[in-house]
């Protein structure tokens, strides 16, 4: 398959972190020639991964879920169990996680080295630890991802192969297929569609980035912090405090 820029400039013009302009951005990869593909198998020309690590806000993961659903387009989620802002075993996240497969989406670990080790650790260690945490994933949301996306990767990830599972940061990763990610909301810098468009195509975002309007990273993430202190104060007065120990009532997201 044949990928072309659909003109000379980015057109989706300055970068927003919007969920508009994410629909707009996967529309024009489309319309340039791209289709989704997954880890499962070789990407092949014009073929593209669309991948979220879920640092924070799965809600926001189910609000790109859904417009990538309505593009057709299937994604891997990336979720980070050892993260304090939200936990896989809480029924309303489980209940966003099981929404997204509906949707046709992939659920996978997003997993940080960081929790177990300061430095550099054996690949046997690694394995053991990624893999346990996919075992645990299993069993709140049912079949995940056989490949894993790194936490905030140090250098000796980079490039490096893992039995037992797909590492996102694989050698391929990097020479074989172009890598587009927005970390630190980088994109505002450098546009991911500028330039020559690669034959194959990788597209990291998280999901806590983004928003119905658009803000920088920081006034993003505290509004974040902010929202999920007060769900915990909430939960707290609700089920410990009041008996309420019906998580139903809790809509996740929809305050």
């Amino acid at each position: 398959m044949t990928v072309h820029s659909p003109s000379d400039q980015p057109p989706t013009g300055d970068v927003e972190f919007t969920y508009d302009w994410y629909e707009r951005f996967l529309a024009e990869l489309q319309e340039s020639g791209y289709i989704d593909a997954d880890y499962a198998d070789p990407l092949e020309p014009g073929e593209m991964i669309v991948r979220h690590d879920i640092d924070f806000a799965p809600r926001k993961a189910l609000e790109m879920g859904r417009i990538e659903a309505d593009l057709g387009i299937e994604a891997t989620y990336f979720v980070l169990l050892s993260c304090p802002l939200y936990n896989v075993f809480y029924k309303p996240v489980r209940s966003a996680l099981r929404e997204l497969q509906s949707m046709g989406h992939t659920i996978g670990v997003h997993f940080s080295t960081h929790q177990y080790w300061n430095g550099e650790a054996p690949a046997e260690a690694v394995t053991k630890r990624a893999l346990a945490e996919r075992d645990a994933l299993s069993s709140a949301v049912g079949e995940v991802s056989e490949a894993v996306s790194f936490h905030r990767p140090d250098e000796w990830l980079f490039r490096r192969s893992f039995d037992g599972f797909i590492s996102t940061y694989e050698e391929r990763f990097f020479t074989d297929i172009a890598y587009r990610g927005d970390s630190n909301q980088r994109w505002r810098e450098e546009h991911p569609l500028a330039g020559d468009p690669p034959e194959k195509l990788q597209i990291l975002t998280h999901p806590g980035l983004w928003g119905e309007e658009d803000a920088d990273f920081e006034t993003r993430l505290g509004r974040e912090v902010d929202r999920e202190l007060d769900r915990t104060q909430r939960f707290m007065q609700e089920q410990l405090v009041e008996k309420k120990y019906n998580v139903d009532e809790f809509r996740y997201g929809l305050e």
